[in-house]
């Protein structure tokens, strides 16, 4: 009977203890100057590692969040501007720029269990002059999960964002769906964990995945 009573308090607790971490609530991060973040780029379809990205905050201004990232070897550097929520705003590499008007709503902050949000976007690319594409996405916190990537296991909120794009541009007309899933790790302030997934037509075109292998925290 004293072993059934033990267990009943430890499975309480337990209960408890997620109860806890479900309630929890993530203000938007505390990026620091200097923060550091290492990640692997690989292709979903085939599992291959394509490249390794290092990716360091340069200042914080009225603009929002200035970060450069390069490849581990320091070469393909590329500007990266994101809003102070975290969102992508532009990417500025030496063979293209990419926008995201007003910007690509990963991230709706405060975020907690259960929270949603909508987001319209307009895309470009200078590498496809006369292109434009516009999303309309649904996001969704969908709950806590243990992830485990290269720079080690973390308790991080899965965020879904789901939508319809359309395109138009010298090629004539065409749209498809999005699918991005998300790891959240507060204690790295930023994912660790990024799936991306989108199709042409009934098509499933690219998918890629970015996992944590490093954080060094600025000042």
């Amino acid at each position: 009977m004293r072993s059934l009573i033990v267990l009943l308090a430890c499975l309480l607790a337990a209960a408890s203890a997620f109860a806890q971490v479900d309630a929890r609530r993530i203000e938007s991060p505390d990026v620091r100057v200097g923060d550091t973040w290492m990640f692997n780029k690989i292709d979903g379809w085939r599992g291959a590692l394509e490249e390794v990205s290092v990716n360091v905050v340069q200042r914080l201004d009225s603009s929002g969040i200035v970060m450069e990232s390069s490849s581990l070897d320091g070469s393909s550097v590329a500007k990266i501007l994101r809003t102070t929520a975290f969102n992508l705003v532009r990417v500025e590499a030496p063979a293209f720029t990419q926008t995201a008007a007003p910007f690509y709503p990963n991230y709706s902050f405060p975020l907690y269990v259960g929270k949603t949000w909508t987001g319209k976007v307009a895309l470009s690319n200078t590498k496809q002059p006369g292109t434009e594409v516009t999303a309309e996405l649904r996001g969704r916190a969908v709950g806590w999960e243990m992830v485990t990537v290269p720079a080690g296991t973390y308790l991080a909120l899965k965020l879904r964002m789901e939508g319809r794009y359309d395109a138009t541009g010298p090629e004539g007309a065409w749209g498809g769906s999005i699918d991005d899933t998300l790891w959240y790790a507060p204690e790295v302030r930023n994912a660790v964990r990024y799936e991306y997934i989108d199709s042409v037509g009934a098509s499933r075109y690219n998918h890629e995945v970015h996992e944590l292998v490093r954080f060094w925290p600025g000042r």
